[in-house]
């Protein structure tokens, strides 16, 4: 039962209906009557439940209610439900006794308990069902959404596959087939309408169903629902659902199947074993990555439910913005489909848009529907616009939607959704003198992107919850990002994750699920099933204002070029460009058609002669820096100076999480780096970068405690991520130079590891995740490295002109001696100006053990982070011993050093505690930070990493 006490206080409110109920009842329509009414919906109540809604918002949910309800009670809330029809209605007609007691539109949910028992492959279709079924013993419970290794864990048969080496031993689920049951009754009402449904919001992966013994179909795609017409299987009373699933391997060429797969060259670390994924619709990722070992994930991983149809339904609802100077206008397009088979219907269509304040736009239109499906459109007007904006350059206002079909006085069918009133493109002018910008703009304005790549925050997708994303995207938008890029790798994600992206703000960069690997598109079957895929995908996330712009894949593009045709021409019979018709063809005809305001960017990266190019579209900046052999460049962040990409859109630090939770992923006798869990809960790439960071810039690293090793290797993460960011803002707007986007790899994780997240999998913030927050402030001033000089460079991404105080120049680390300038500026809207260039003086005139370069703003409240520059690694520096000065006022923490410190932190292992943590203190600046923790620790102690 979901309850919302801002519409219902309670049951004992709800209760208080009761009495009135009944009397409404007699009085309305005579004892008989009312009678007859108790007695129906007793019987609906006891064989499908109830749910209430109150403007559209679910407020009562009871399923399966069996007898949990008093049928006084529900007859009560079953009326109150048609006195909301009857009032909201714009006749303001009661339509009889008859529509009151017979929902035009049902639902029945199949979520929840299921059972699940195994048998062999081989075990499938209708002589398979009996031998499946018809067996009494080694069933056990399951759970809809839900996934076999979570079943397995419940029912005691698994250990969590995610803690130490378990993952590889929590394989054998993918050489069985699953068979999931579940009973359900169908009441006579459901039977009436003249459509019935049986819909699988996701099934993963190969799945062939079943009702009362008859096989509805099969399913080859884990990453879309599935609709089955069950008109002539369904029955009255009790029906039996039965859902066989396999990992769907079996679909490749047995050639390329994991088993053959065993003797051929293992990518990622020795974890992808299985070349033939890209024959397969199912998330890649499961199958091993660099950041994660293999776990395919096996079942019903989205909602299953029973619709019942009748009149008319609503198939889409499109709504396309347009902006012409000042006025801003909805383009509406709406999809209804006439069910009966031979006669055209009379219908109304009712659009109504409520914005986030003001009167609501009402839009009713009357029409008639030809047999079968037909489009109706229109064009609204937005009285006083409120314009959806990135994070940081203006709020998010979103507007309500409601649309509804009326025919024959009944309302057919109604969908509902937010939107935000935006425009989207994609800037490629000319930068001379070579290469093109590649910019995003947002209502024609310019967005720097800051953020990061975003996976499935769990290698088992379907434990992924709500909670999870709303804290996830919360966190980016606290951490100043403004762009998440869904990899195509991954899934398509959630509605709950774009819509916690429309509310923060959070544009979404989305790959269609196509990664690193050739796909047979010389298949028709294939190409038809990518098609569909995509019209799916498309038309059921448009709507959502975060979405930027549509990827055809992943690194795809580019492999053409540097991976599978190495030394062959353009015109070699030979070449490897399997997947070309899908970027190419298919998906831009689809994101055409279906949603044409939207940019359709062929492939990530993409752009100019080559696809990695620096000087035009987007580019992963891996081989110049973390995946180069040099050690040296993977470990100085110096050489982000030499980046000229127009957009990075991947590249990446490794670094460990806190103890707390490697001690979660870990058993206690492996929490040593040189344990065999440890090593394969530490991301392939990081070859041995930690311990040679560490001891560049910290200490020797085979002298350090866990702890020690831990926190230092945290602060190189930290300490590159910040300042390559930076280094990549710096070049905002510079006309020879542009750069207008820095997304890390990655910004979420699925399981426990030595990663490259600021958060890790059990959502602890790294020290990374503050010095990320404090580079992608929306105002900064930064220093950079050209040539012989220190140059300061002042951004501003807000919408506003900005009055900036700018404080640069050099500081003794003692804090004995300082030679700071002081400016004041005025910054244009959404600018970079360069303020600064200092000649980097000789070891002679300025010892480099004793000083450091740095900058600053002032403005208003605003704290400042300072961008510092450090002539030699930090364990070099002659920094005297910490002496911090703490100020406690309230929830306000106030702290200042005579001397440089660094990494000024707060135990917080992980949780967020204060505004900001592992920040660096300039001598004799005052830094306040704020506690964001629901009480304020009674000791309160920083240290500083040394």
């Amino acid at each position: 039962m979901l309850l919302d006490s801002s519409e219902l206080n309670g049951l004992e409110r709800i209760a208080a209906f009761m009495g009135t109920g009944i009397l409404l009842l007699v009085l309305s329509f005579g004892y008989q009557k009312a009678f007859a009414y108790f007695r129906t919906v007793e019987s609906a109540r006891k064989e499908e439940g109830f749910r209430l809604e109150v403007l559209d918002v679910p407020i009562l949910d009871i399923k399966g209610a069996g007898g949990q309800l008093p049928p006084a009670l529900f007859c009560c809330l079953h009326l109150l439900r048609k006195l909301r029809s009857f009032v909201q209605s714009p006749s303001g007609s009661w339509g009889g006794f008859n529509e009151m007691v017979r929902q035009p539109m049902m639902t029945l949910s199949l979520d929840g308990k299921w059972k699940v028992r195994d048998e062999a492959l081989s075990c499938k279709g209708t002589a398979g069902l009996s031998r499946a079924t018809d067996a009494c013993s080694d069933w056990m419970p399951a759970k809809v959404p839900g996934e076999i290794h979570l079943d397995l864990m419940r029912a005691g048969r698994l250990e969590e596959p995610l803690v130490s080496l378990n993952a590889k031993e929590s394989r054998w689920p993918e050489k069985r087939a699953w068979w999931f049951v579940k009973s359900f009754r169908v009441s006579e009402e459901i039977l009436t309408h003249e459509r019935q449904q049986l819909v699988f919001d996701g099934l993963d992966l190969y799945a062939q169903v079943f009702l009362n013994g008859r096989l509805l179909g099969e399913t080859k795609n884990a990453f879309v629902p599935w609709v089955f017409d069950v008109r002539h299987a369904i029955r009255k009373g009790t029906n039996s659902l039965v859902v066989r699933l396999t990992v769907g391997a079996e679909l490749a060429p047995k050639a390329l199947r994991p088993q053959a797969a065993a003797k051929k060259p293992e990518v990622y670390g020795g974890r992808m074993k299985f070349p033939g994924i890209s024959h397969v619709r199912k998330p890649q990722f499961t199958y091993g990555w660099d950041w994660v070992d293999a776990l395919p994930n096996i079942g019903i991983w989205r909602g299953a439910r029973l619709e019942a149809h009748s009149g008319m339904v609503l198939h889409d609802v499109h709504l396309d913005t347009q902006l012409d100077q000042t006025d801003v206008f909805l383009d509406a397009q709406v999809i209804v489909e006439n069910l009966h088979p031979w006669s055209e219907q009379t219908g109304r269509m009712e659009l109504t848009i409520t914005p986030p304040s003001g009167k609501k736009i009402t839009h009713r239109e009357r029409f008639s529907a030809q047999v079968g499906r037909s489009t109706l459109a229109c064009r609204l007007k937005i009285p006083n616009p409120q314009l959806w904006w990135p994070n940081g350059m203006g709020d998010q206002p979103l507007y309500h939607v409601a649309v509804r079909i009326v025919c024959n006085k009944k309302e057919c069918d109604r969908r509902t959704m937010e939107i935000g009133l935006r425009t989207v493109a994609i800037d490629r002018s000319a930068t001379p003198p070579t290469g093109s910008r590649f910019c995003i703009q947002v209502n024609g304005q310019d967005v720097f992107c800051k953020g990061g790549n975003w996976i499935p925050a769990d290698a088992i997708i379907a434990r992924v919850g709500k909670k999870k994303y709303e804290t996830l995207v919360s966190e980016a938008r606290n951490a100043n990002i403004n762009m998440l890029r869904v990899w195509g790798g991954g899934i398509y994600e959630s509605s709950d994750f774009y819509k916690a992206c429309d509310r923060a703000g959070i544009l979404v960069w989305q790959d269609f699920m196509f990664a690193c690997s050739e796909y047979p598109d010389d298949d028709a079957e294939f190409r038809s099933a990518v098609r569909e895929e995509a019209e799916k995908v498309v038309m059921s996330l448009r709507h959502h204002p975060c979405i930027a712009l549509w990827c055809g894949n992943n690194e795809n593009v580019w492999g053409f070029k540097d991976w599978w045709n190495e030394g062959k021409s353009l015109g070699d019979k030979e070449l490897k460009i399997g997947g070309s018709r899908v970027y190419n063809q298919i998906l831009p005809d689809v994101c055409r058609t279906l949603d044409p305001q939207r940019p359709y960017w062929p492939g990530s990266p993409c752009g100019g002669e080559a696809p990695n190019s620096e000087t035009a579209g987007d580019c992963h900046w891996w081989h110049p820096f973390t995946m180069n052999e040099d050690i040296n460049r993977r470990i100085n962040h110096e050489v982000f100076d030499e980046c000229k990409a127009r957009f990075v859109s991947e590249y990446g630090v490794v670094g460990p999480c806190h103890l707390e939770s490697m001690k979660q992923c870990l058993n206690p006798e492996e929490l040593h780096i040189d344990s065999r869990a440890w090593k394969e809960h530490t991301n392939q790439y990081e070859k041995e970068t930690t311990p040679a960071a560490i001891r560049q810039h910290y200490a020797d690293p085979e002298k350090l405690g866990m702890s020690e090793y831990i926190l230092y290797g945290q602060m190189f993460q930290a300490s590159m991520y910040g300042r390559s960011i930076e280094a990549l803002r710096f070049r905002k707007n510079d006309p020879r130079d542009d750069c207008q986007g820095a997304l890390i790899w990655m910004y979420n994780d699925c399981w426990g590891e030595t990663g490259w997240t600021p958060i890790d999998y059990y959502l602890r913030r790294k020290p990374s995740y503050y010095w990320i927050r404090n580079a992608n402030a929306p105002m900064a001033a930064i220093v950079r490295r050209r040539g012989k000089h220190l140059a300061t460079r002042v951004v501003n991404d807000t919408l506003k002109q900005q009055e900036l105080m700018v404080h640069y120049g050099w500081m003794r680390v003692d804090g004995s001696d300082s030679r700071m300038k002081s400016e004041s500026i005025c910054m244009d809207a959404n600018s970079m100006v360069e303020v600064a260039r200092d000649v980097m003086d000789s070891p002679k005139a300025l010892n480099p053990r004793e000083w450091i370069y740095t900058a600053y703003l002032t403005h208003g409240d605003t704290d400042p982070s300072p961008s510092i520059w450090l002539l030699v690694p930090h364990r070099e520096l002659a920094i005297p011993d910490p002496d911090i000065r703490i100020t406690v006022e309230g929830r306000t923490i106030q702290l200042i050093s005579k001397t440089y410190c660094h990494g000024v932190h707060f135990r917080d292992k992980g949780k967020a505690v204060f505004s900001d943590n592992y920040f660096d203190l300039l001598p004799g600046l005052p830094k306040s930070i704020t506690c964001v923790a629901s009480k304020v620790p009674r000791k309160i102690q920083f240290h500083t990493v040394t």
